[in-house]
């Protein structure tokens, strides 16, 4: 039961507003007593589900610009396996401090966005684009992240319109989770729990495609507050209980 409330919360987080992956690893850790390490490599496995689910339930409503995927997978490849790789060989309190930073970014960047620019922005310079797809890679696979808590804020900083950038970082979920699982496992210094992570990406990937379904009906303003609230109180949870 427990791993169905996980799912179902961070699964329509996900596709809402791109951010719920992120809450899984400590939710883990907190409620189901994982070592860290394990619980970030099974969660890069889960989110293989829930860029699936949410790529199906964004592409179907054209929210995906997919020059912009194509660039940023170029980049995340060597970048998801090289953040796994390192992922085994950092203690976990460096991890979780660079997860909770993460988190309060994230937190604070949905808080103080109330509103989509005037003047959105279409396209993104290639070379960029693949410089950050390989800091999106590597960021991720270290943490534990399915990608969308580190593309989306980028994307809002560079006015990409909100539910593009979420469309688009549905989809470049599929090559971090692929990567990302694939250098945990090669490199056999963390292990993956295949069962759980199958079980939570099953049940993520249906709330995914209701979260998406939220998302391109009411507005997302209010949401995105509460979200944010709760981002920003996990990172100082995290901070104080590993740090105090």
């Amino acid at each position: 039961m427990t791993t169905i409330i996980l799912g179902l919360i961070t699964g329509t987080l996900i596709g809402l507003v791109g951010v719920g992956g992120i809450l899984l690893v400590p939710l883990l850790v907190y409620f189901l007593d994982m070592d860290l390490h394990t619980a970030m490599a099974t969660c890069s496995f889960s989110f293989l589900f829930t860029g699936i689910a949410g790529s199906y339930s964004y592409i179907k409503q054209k929210s995906v610009y997919w020059p912009m995927v194509g660039w940023l997978t170029f980049g995340i490849i060597p970048g998801a396996v090289l953040g796994a790789k390192l992922n085994g060989y950092l203690p976990e309190t460096i991890l979780v401090v660079v997860l909770a930073i993460l988190i309060g970014f994230s937190g604070i960047n949905s808080f103080f966005k109330n509103k989509e620019s005037k003047t959105p922005r279409d396209k993104i310079n290639l070379v960029w684009l693949i410089v950050i797809g390989m800091a999106l890679g590597f960021g991720s696979a270290l943490t534990g992240t399915g990608g969308p808590v580190l593309l989306i804020p980028i994307f809002m900083m560079m006015q990409v319109p909100l539910i593009k950038a979420i469309g688009v970082s549905q989809v470049i979920q599929l090559p971090i989770a692929i990567f990302a699982t694939l250098g945990f496992y090669l490199d056999q210094q963390v292990n993956i729990d295949f069962n759980l992570g199958f079980q939570l990406g099953i049940v993520q990937a249906i709330a995914v495609m209701g979260g998406a379904y939220i998302a391109h009906n009411i507005s997302t303003l209010k949401l995105q507050k509460t979200v944010s609230v709760t981002l920003l109180g996990v990172a100082c949870f995290l901070i104080f209980d590993n740090l105090f």
